[in-house]
């Protein structure tokens, strides 16, 4: 007879558990990439804000400024510190995407464990009562070859 192979009843949660921890993991990384790249875009605005900042000062210097340089500059400024706050606000925005989507990783996690400690329980539990079983067979096999020790030995006595 084969030996029986530990089978979890539950083994189908678990995977889902799997499965739902890493779709949180892929989630968490498409926010940090998406953060990455909004600090880029960030980065970029406040390099043009600075360089606008210096070219209106040279041009300042040199005496080089026009008229419609002088209505184009404020206002090109102006939209570029407004592009600077909404690439803050959705940095802000993401940093709390991101504060929940761990969580929500940790949450998975901590799921998944728990099934795989389960699981780890149920096997040491079936590993026993195989190890059981399998003494209580070698015990009535002991016991039957005992008893047919004293059933031809006690017959040759006589």
């Amino acid at each position: 007879m084969p030996p029986k192979r530990f089978r979890y009843r539950l083994e189908k949660v678990l995977e889902l558990a799997r499965k739902k921890e890493d779709e949180e993991k892929e989630k968490l990384g498409k926010l940090i990439q998406e953060e990455a790249y909004e600090r880029q875009v960030k980065a970029k605005l406040e390099q043009q804000l600075e360089q606008t900042h210096i070219e209106v000062r040279h041009k300042q210097a040199v005496g080089q400024v026009s008229i419609n340089e002088l209505r184009f500059y404020p206002q090109h400024i102006k939209s570029l510190e407004n592009k600077i706050k909404y690439q803050e606000l959705r940095l802000q925005e993401l940093a709390i995407a991101i504060v929940q989507q761990r969580e929500n990783l940790l949450k998975a996690a901590m799921k998944r464990k728990t099934y795989e400690k389960h699981k780890e329980q149920s096997q040491e539990a079936w590993q026993a009562e195989m190890d059981y079983e399998e003494a209580k067979m070698i015990d009535e096999l002991a016991t039957i070859k005992f008893a047919r020790e004293q059933a031809t030995g006690g017959k040759s006595e006589c």
